[in-house]
């Protein structure tokens, strides 16, 4: 492999090479980052030539940090996933958040820095290769640490542009451009939508071209910069009535949606079925409801949570729900009422299979069926009839999400 691919393929690439969601470093290892770790000073030095001989500003070269720390602690910090994976924020990112913001302040665009990052990344493959390479690493290592370049390629490209992103909202640069985007994003949002004509005219000035579809991606209206900076440059994205909104074309295709996990990792943030632009609205509100769903930093879709967003739209039946079908079990002593709760969630999930059940749970078959004879006994008619079962596993989704959200509110600054 002669030469890295483009940049703008770098998340799918990543996601290719180690399936779903994971990212490609988690295929090599510690033996992988030993044999490269003593070329670093070569590598950088490598590197550097690479970059400053393409007539980059002085102080890339003389200022600190400069481009010889950015490639050095860039280096390090890939071997360093190499070799453990990724197991918190990536490494010395805020050094790559501040070359972004160092490039609004000296008046220079993203893309130029962008750009020397992707030069520097095809060095240090170039350079990196032809170390592993003689020191005996087969072709297929070779192919997932390219992979992993590209994938740590797009990590400190989006530190960067958040970074670019953030300094030019601190600055109250693009006023003019990003007022314009805010206007379209809040009628595309807000239900009613406007006629059509409205909304042609409000893309049309926002210098928009949506797709045939559309989805809204809604996230807390503080990651607002961090989110935007990270989205696709076809996706815009304002703060409307105290909640962040993205609205992403062609979200229901594959790449759109591995790209869009990908880059709002760490981003809590739920995104709406793909609509019609006049349906906006619509996906708006499901995808507020998947943002309630989301624990912790991930991305809620709706189509894959569509019975858990159909509880969630209404919050109080889905409560009576689960009370009035479980009643039969709040007396029990607690550590009871969960073993029969546990034993009946997955008793339904297993389509009533005492032995799928046991296996499920890590108990024997007859305990299995002493605990069946509880429920059928607490439960009555409402066990055995379907209805009554499809009533009792709504209702143990009802008490999982609110006890989820019970957790997050507690989980909440006061």
């Amino acid at each position: 492999m002669d030469e890295l691919r483009g940049a703008e393929g770098s998340w799918d690439a990543g996601a290719e090479a180690a399936g779903g969601d994971a990212l490609p470093w988690q295929a090599l290892g510690p033996e992988v980052a030993a044999k490269l770790l003593p070329a670093v000073e070569t590598v950088v030095e490598d590197v550097l030539a690479t970059v400053v001989e393409r007539d980059v500003p002085r102080e890339w070269v003389v200022g600190r940090p400069n481009a010889r720390h950015g490639i050095e602690h860039g280096l390090r910090g890939l071997l360093q996933l190499v070799a453990a994976g990724p197991q918190g924020p990536l490494p010395d990112r805020g050094l790559y958040v501040g070359f972004g913001r160092g490039q609004v302040r000296a008046g220079r665009s993203l893309g130029a820095l962008l750009a020397a990052y992707h030069h520097a990344a095809r060095a240090a493959w170039r350079a990196l290769a032809r170390t592993g390479s003689g020191a005996g690493l087969p072709s297929e290592t070779l192919g997932a640490l390219a992979d992993a370049i590209l994938a740590y390629l797009a990590e400190i490209s989006a530190a960067s542009a958040e970074g670019f992103a953030f300094e030019q909202a601190a600055r109250g640069e693009g006023d003019g451009e990003g007022e314009r985007r805010r206007a379209l994003v809040a009628a595309l949002v807000r239900a009613p939508a406007p006629p059509a004509a409205e909304l042609r005219a409000l893309a049309a000035a926002a210098g928009w071209r949506p797709g045939p579809r559309v989805a809204a991606l809604a996230f807390r209206a503080e990651e607002i910069e961090r989110a935007a900076a990270r989205l696709p440059a076809d996706a815009p994205c304002a703060r409307v009535d105290g909640v962040g909104y993205a609205i992403v074309p062609d979200a229901d295709g594959p790449a759109r949606r591995a790209q869009l996990r990908a880059h709002l990792r760490d981003v809590a943030a739920g995104l709406g079925p793909a609509v019609a632009l006049a349906d906006a609205a619509e996906s708006a509100r499901w995808a507020r409801l998947a943002l309630a769903l989301a624990d912790g930093t991930a991305l809620v879709v709706a189509d894959e949570r569509r019975v858990d967003l159909l509880l969630a739209a209404a919050p109080l039946l889905s409560a009576g729900l689960a009370e009035e079908a479980l009643a039969p079990l709040a007396a029990l002593p607690s550590a009871t009422r969960e073993r029969l709760l546990a034993t009946l969630r997955s008793w339904l999930a297993n389509h009533g299979s005492v032995v799928a059940t046991a296996a499920d749970l890590h108990v024997h078959a007859q305990t299995v069926r002493y605990r069946v004879g509880q429920l059928r006994a607490l439960l009555g008619e409402r066990f055995d009839a379907a209805e009554g079962r499809l009533e009792l596993e709504l209702a143990l989704r009802a008490r999982s999400l609110g006890a989820a959200a019970g957790r997050r509110r507690a989980a909440e600054p006061i």
